[in-house]
């Protein structure tokens, strides 16, 4: 079920079988959806253009323009160009899914669908459309700023820019998994986004830039909050702890996550002594990003010892 800001959220469903409209249109709007539809590309592009919507579900084999034609016109159009695509296609190929990236699209979904499946992916793409959105809303005011004070806030308007492209990054994500999908938009936002936000909000914001910052922070939870139960439930680690656990996996030294957290070496080195601590690791020679890939290959389900 979409959370209650997307209830109003209309998405275009494109299919040249009736009944695909109808069971696809009676299953959205179940769950708190607006639905349009159309019959072929033409008439899908001719809607897109009257009427933007927020999402577009796409078949790919249509008399006329197929699914692959219309998200390629879509992607070429910078008015049109950020509404998310998932495509719905009896074709299990890769190829035909690699094809259906390259051309724009944000998901692949095969026939025949699962109506959680379908729900869950459009829930979770809106979610990432609207952060993206408050995040561009953000750059602009920041914009703003830097062209009213001085230009040492110019460096505060390139970091949220680098912001907005991570998270457009994360947005284009193209795992077919959900799970790997959750991991993934996890690992892009602790690594990229929140090191970003915190370094502005240390340089002071406008009363109307904190009020948009709180607001994306918290879009942001609302995509964390399922997924980093592990590592902070089960052993105690802080957000702090979290985050850097994400790099560490990643292989990064402690030269290089102290540069992107802006932390000292000494800094980081205690909060591994801190993680080692919390894991069990102590006393034991055992490799601290080893144990914590262990974790994550077995769910963190097993002992660090284990």
């Amino acid at each position: 079920m979409p959370a209650e800001t997307d209830a109003a959220s209309l998405i275009l469903i494109v299919d040249d079988s009736v009944t695909n409209l109808q069971v696809l249109g009676s299953m959205l709007r179940d769950n708190g959806y607006k639905t349009a539809v159309a019959e072929d590309g033409e008439a899908a592009l001719v809607f897109v253009r009257r009427r933007k919507p927020d999402l577009i579900l796409l078949d790919i084999a249509m008399p006329g323009l197929d699914g692959f034609e219309v998200c390629a016109r879509l992607t070429e159009d910078p008015d049109l160009a950020s509404i998310p695509v998932i495509f719905l296609s009896v074709r299990t190929e890769t190829s035909e899914k690699v094809r259906a990236f390259k051309c724009g699209g944000v998901d692949y979904i095969t026939k025949p669908f699962q109506r959680e499946e379908v729900v869950a992916r459009i829930d979770a793409h809106l979610q990432l459309q609207k952060t993206k959105k408050m995040l561009q809303t953000a750059n602009e005011a920041l914009e703003q700023r830097v062209k009213e004070r001085t230009s040492e806030l110019m460096a505060s308007n390139a970091k949220l820019e680098e912001a907005n492209i991570a998270l457009r990054v994360l947005l284009e994500q193209k795992d077919e998994s959900r799970g790997i999908m959750q991991e993934t938009m996890v690992s892009n936002l602790q690594q990229s986004v929140l090191p970003l936000l915190a370094q502005l909000e240390s340089e002071g914001l406008t009363a109307r830039q904190a009020t948009w910052m709180g607001m994306i922070r918290a879009s942001i939870e609302k995509i964390l909050s399922p997924a980093q139960k592990g590592l902070t439930q089960q052993y105690g680690f802080t957000s702090t702890e979290t985050q850097l656990a994400e790099l560490i996996k990643q292989g990064l030294s402690t030269k290089e996550i102290a540069s992107m957290l802006k932390l000292s070496k000494r800094t980081i080195d205690t909060h591994r002594n801190n993680m080692r601590r919390k894991l069990g690791l102590a006393n034991t020679s055992r490799n601290l990003r080893a144990c914590l890939l262990d974790l994550e290959s077995a769910g963190d389900a097993g002992s660090p010892g284990a």
